[in-house]
């Protein structure tokens, strides 16, 4: 089944043109406005239009999204999925640890990408897996997911969209909360780990301390960047890596496979029907604190 989308216009949108509508008014990127352009429909009122046509006030506009391709190398297999929550828009799913997001060569099958796929198949929805908030492999919680690339696109430049963590760092913090603000690259000679950098991209991340043991913390983590490892690079740089987290200086645990983060919470306002919403989770039941 192909997405649609439907706006009833308003009255300071009277007399502009189709065109000029999506790109405005429905923030249709320059990609996605050309994908419709070339292989979607545009109707008003019910009837097929061309994108030069002036809008009335009160007309129905609807948008039948182009078909999406999926990837080669996402192939559906059924897989065990936690889904929270539903909508014809989006999909918040529950991960746990030590399950990749997408396929890649270390990890070609298994993720949590192949099982959507599969689910995506068994319930009629014909879309590319978005992903719009991405985990580590050994990270668990809550992963919001996008059933069209303009719902990606729209909720991926929400400065409102929140994530909130949880994780165990090694040793006693002596302040009770402060923010990390120091930039993050790629490490020379790795494709995979990050490190703190002068030439690297904004990074900041603010912390809580929850709970304070003989040789850990229970840390609340909030993003403010969205840079990868980011947390995992900013708490091994102020000297407190993750517990587990052997990538970044963190001690090995007998309990946890890699690094004891959780993302907890998210919360942000759906682009579409304008509805605050939010998702929580508790801390993992193994962790050891």
């Amino acid at each position: 089944m192909r997405t649609e989308r439907q706006w009833v216009i308003q009255e300071h949108s009277n007399g502009m043109a189709v065109r000029e509508f999506l790109k405005q008014e429905a923030r249709f990127s320059r990609q996605f406005f050309k994908k419709v352009k070339e292989s979607g429909a545009v109707y008003l009122d019910g009837k097929q239009v061309r994108l030069h046509k002036s809008l009335e006030t009160g007309g129905k506009l609807k948008v039948i999204f182009p078909e999406e391709r999926r990837s080669a190398r996402i192939l559906p297999e059924d897989l065990p999925l936690s889904i929270i929550y539903e909508d014809e828009d989006f999909i918040v799913v529950n991960k746990q640890a030590g399950i990749a997001v997408s396929p890649s060569v270390q990890h070609p099958s298994g993720t949590i990408a192949n099982g959507l796929a599969y689910y995506y198949d068994q319930h009629n929805i014909s879309s590319a897996v978005h992903i719009v908030t991405r985990l580590d492999r050994d990270t668990s919680g809550l992963m919001v997911v996008s059933k069209h690339q303009y719902g990606h696109a729209l909720l991926s430049e929400h400065t409102d969209l929140k994530r909130q963590y949880v994780a165990l760092a090694e040793g006693m913090f002596s302040e009770e909360s402060g923010r990390i603000s120091a930039p993050i690259g790629r490490k020379r000679g790795s494709i995979i780990e990050r490190e703190v950098q002068p030439e690297g991209r904004p990074a900041e991340t603010d912390y809580r301390i929850i709970q304070t043991g003989k040789d850990r913390t229970l840390v609340e983590l909030s993003l403010l960047t969205g840079r990868t490892h980011q947390i995992r690079v900013h708490m091994s740089h102020i000297g407190h890596p993750l517990f587990g987290d052997t990538l970044y200086g963190g001690k090995p645990s007998p309990w946890l496979t890699g690094q004891a983060l959780h993302c907890c919470r998210v919360d942000f306002k759906h682009p579409f029907t304008s509805e605050f919403l939010t998702f929580s989770l508790p801390i993992p039941d193994n962790w050891q604190y």
